[in-house]
């Protein structure tokens, strides 16, 4: 009996601890939502944690029990969309298409992502910011270029794998994915500065996809 009753209140405080950490991660993923739209509206520079602990519907002093900071918070956003990325890289390049369809399933992928998810687009064009420094610790930094290099190898591998098939020709695996994601940003900003301009649009953002995507293609192929 005594046995029993040991067990029993084991299980009962495993079974809080496993609410309680559901209902933490509920509550930082809802943080997060609102977060992302609050960046995505004012930038990071002009965002505050109290207008993020406003949308969110929290105090402040709540939300600090969940993210130390401002950085903290835009942070776990970018990992976020980093492990997105990763998950379906990785499926791409588990399927049986040959390395050419991977690649460009990989663009659109990409594309996709940013119109669903532009929020994220912006947090990445952040990055480009000359004062990021200031803000962003040598830790954390570095913790997001290990993150971005998995992602660019991923890619890289892909490009390789179309090289060894004989499909593409030698080339920098490294620089054609640098070229690859500097072309989707390029057209992510495009539309993002026609859109604050209030400029005609010019070329529907698809056929700028697809023609990019066509150029890179090109340039890959024997």
């Amino acid at each position: 009996m005594i046995h029993e009753k040991q067990n029993d209140g084991k299980m009962k405080t495993k079974s809080t601890t496993q609410r309680r950490e559901r209902e933490r991660d509920a509550r930082r993923q809802a943080i997060l939502v609102q977060a992302k739209s609050v960046f995505a509206e004012r930038g990071f520079l002009n965002a505050t944690v109290e207008e993020i602990a406003e949308r969110a519907e929290l105090a402040v002093g709540t939300l600090y029990r969940y993210f130390q900071s401002k950085e903290e918070i835009y942070v776990s956003l970018l990992f976020e969309a980093m492990n997105i990325f990763y998950d379906r890289i990785e499926t791409i390049r588990a399927s049986a298409a040959p390395p050419d369809a991977q690649l460009r399933a990989v663009w659109d992928f990409f594309y996709e992502f940013y119109q669903s998810q532009p929020e994220y687009y912006r947090g990445f064009i952040f990055l480009h910011n000359e004062g990021l420094r200031d803000v962003i610790s040598p830790e954390v930094m570095n913790q997001i270029n290990r993150y971005a290099g998995r992602n660019f190898r991923q890619v890289s591998q892909i490009v390789q794998a179309g090289m060894d098939a004989q499909i593409f020709r030698p080339v920098d695996t490294r620089l054609a994915v640098d070229v690859m994601w500097s072309l989707l940003m390029g057209l992510a900003q495009l539309v993002e500065t026609r859109r604050n301009l209030g400029a005609p649009n010019g070329a529907a953002l698809d056929t700028l996809h697809r023609q990019a995507f066509d150029w890179v293609e090109c340039g890959l192929r024997r």
